[in-house]
């Protein structure tokens, strides 16, 4: 199980979940990065004939439509409703750091849910957004996480959840520049996912969360790199070689050095590692 990027005192993943590794994207525009994500991504695997055609052809659906949607509303109300008619009634969107102007009327981590009253007051008062392994585990996740998969390390959580009506879900880690987000998908139902349907749970909430940094107008800061500097410092630390970043960006080895060494001025970094980790604290890269 891969581990390279994880915070000092904190204690390594559970088995079965893969736990962050450095993989970089630029976010100049959320829905752009996603697009691309599906046509160089996980496409391959979303459009397997495996699975119901009727769930993909929902979702696909609903994220050709996102462009078009102009409000937080809006888009929640689709995005509820979508979910719903792919079996997953319930769902909840939380941010973990970074952005405490998310949240609305509803306390931390929630920006928005529809999980059932009773469960939510019942959360609270058991504590248990101090031990919710969703919650602890969703900012080190490389990928999406079932609950079944996290059941074993808290499973009087997971069966106190069932008895209020919440007994299969998945957990899909979202991060951007204005911090970390989770959103959870939930059904009453006992369900197994496979592989072809977190696929498609995965694209669907990166769909989802790109509209949202969109209508929220969650902007990178302001770092004064050039475009191919940024392209540079991502494609490095995706482990490409000068001579790979060079051919892949059409620049020579001295252009890759020279943006190399104006990352670090600009950052103020004496390092490339030091680069690689201001340019994830600044937002002009994300994990």
């Amino acid at each position: 199980m891969p581990i390279s990027v994880f915070p000092l005192g904190t204690r390594r993943s559970p088995p079965g979940v893969q736990c962050l590794q450095f993989h970089a994207v630029t976010w100049d525009d959320p829905e752009e990065n996603f697009w691309h994500f599906c046509n160089h991504g996980c496409t391959t695997k979303i459009h397997s004939r495996q699975g119901s055609v009727a769930m993909w052809q929902t979702i696909q659906t609903f994220l050709e439509g996102t462009p078009g949607i102009a409000s937080e509303d809006e888009l929640f109300q689709r995005f509820e409703s979508v979910a719903s008619e792919i079996g997953y009634p319930y769902y909840a969107f939380g941010a973990l750091w970074g952005d405490p102007e998310a949240f609305a009327d509803r306390p931390a981590p929630a920006v928005r849910l529809n999980y059932p009253e009773a469960w939510i007051a019942h959360y609270f008062a058991q504590g248990y957004d101090k031990i919710d392994p969703v919650v602890l585990m969703s900012p080190y996740a490389l990928n999406s996480v079932t609950w079944d998969e996290l059941r074993p390390y808290r499973p009087t959580f997971f069966d106190d959840a069932a008895a209020h009506g919440l007994t299969s879900g998945i957990s899909i880690p979202l991060r951007a520049i204005s911090g970390c987000y989770v959103l959870c998908f939930a059904s009453g139902d006992e369900r197994r996912i496979g592989a072809t349907e977190r696929n498609r749970m995965e694209l669907l909430a990166h769909g989802f969360f790109a509209a949202y940094q969109r209508v929220r107008q969650l902007h990178r800061v302001d770092h004064g790199l050039s475009d191919n500097t940024v392209k540079v410092i991502r494609l490095s630390m995706a482990g490409l070689s000068v001579e790979e970043i060079a051919e892949r960006l059409e620049l020579t080895k001295a252009g890759v050095y020279w943006c190399i060494k104006d990352s670090k001025k600009r950052l103020k970094c004496s390092t490339q590692a030091q680069v690689y980790l201001k340019a994830i604290q600044l937002g002009i890269v994300a994990l």
